[in-house]
């Protein structure tokens, strides 16, 4: 039956319990640890691809998903990501922004664009971005706005990246137990690495994701 799960040393005991028989080799607590950590990478960038499509990825992430208001100012109407997730916490960091609207009303959306898509934005007279239609791009670490014409207040919702188990909601970590076993397995060249995969195979096809 598997453990309850709610800390590093849970954790450690129900990767054990998936990995252990007679032939396996001993892994300390700090080797446990670092196959969580790379468990946890490997969850996050599984469900990230598909976050937008897929209400269950959605829902394993929702604790890494965050709004928060950000004050565009006049002289370059640009903020740096890194004082994005600034709460104090040094294990959330933002990782890609999800949707943008102005902070006061009308609340107006402000369209989210890849910056190969800049000179449509600031030469084409039928796209042209202004205060009515401003949008946001991320480049060299800042998130810059178009069209603005005042200093201005954006809510901005994105999602951030951790290596922290404890920072994912609780029922993901039987699940990250599962992908930390698989890593310990395929380490060791253990037959039953074959069988973990396939199940890992058959679940990405479902979300439409794809494995490591």
């Amino acid at each position: 039956m598997p453990l309850a799960l709610s800390t590093a040393a849970t954790m450690q005991a129900r990767i054990r319990q998936i990995v252990d028989r007679e032939d396996t080799a001993y892994f300390s607590a700090d080797q446990l640890n670092e196959y969580i950590e790379m468990a946890v990478d490997e969850f996050l960038q599984q469900y990230y691809g598909v976050f937008e499509a897929n209400q269950d990825a959605r829902d394993k992430l929702e604790s890494l998903v965050k709004t928060e208001s950000k004050s565009f100012a006049s002289s370059a109407y640009e903020v740096a990501v890194s004082t994005l997730a600034d709460s104090g916490d040094d294990t959330l960091i933002f990782y890609r922004l999800l949707s943008s609207r102005l902070t006061s009303s009308p609340n107006t959306s402000v369209k989210i664009i890849q910056l190969s898509d800049y000179s449509a934005y600031t030469n084409d007279p039928f796209n042209k971005a202004d205060a009515n239609n401003p949008v946001i791009y991320q480049e060299g670490g800042k998130l810059k706005v178009l069209g603005l014409s005042s200093t201005t207040s954006i809510d901005l919702t994105y999602l951030q990246y951790t290596s922290t188990f404890t920072d994912l909601a609780g029922h993901t970590y039987e699940e990250l137990c599962q992908i930390a076993a698989r890593k310990i397995l395929q380490t060791l060249g253990d037959p039953r690495y074959s069988l973990m995969q396939a199940e890992v195979l058959e679940r990405n096809t479902a979300l439409g994701g794809r494995s490591k």
